[in-house]
């Protein structure tokens, strides 16, 4: 097992799927902030807001980090 930082991303609130993993945290924090900060989402009638966060995470050694 090794260390590696999660991006885990949420459209108002609800999970979205697929997870990408980093080797370090400021890597994690830099894209996290790019997403978080885009404009709001307009699915159908609704806008919806994009948020992400960072976790610390052990992860499997064949897992690749970004």
């Amino acid at each position: 097992m090794k260390i590696a930082f999660a991006i885990l991303c949420f459209l108002d609130g609800f999970p979205q799927n697929g997870t990408a993993f980093f080797s370090n945290m400021n890597n994690c924090l830099y894209f996290s902030k790019f997403l978080s900060e885009q404009k709001s989402i307009k699915i159908g009638e609704e806008f919806k807001q994009y948020s992400c966060y960072c976790k610390m995470v052990k992860v499997n050694e064949k897992v690749r980090l970004y």
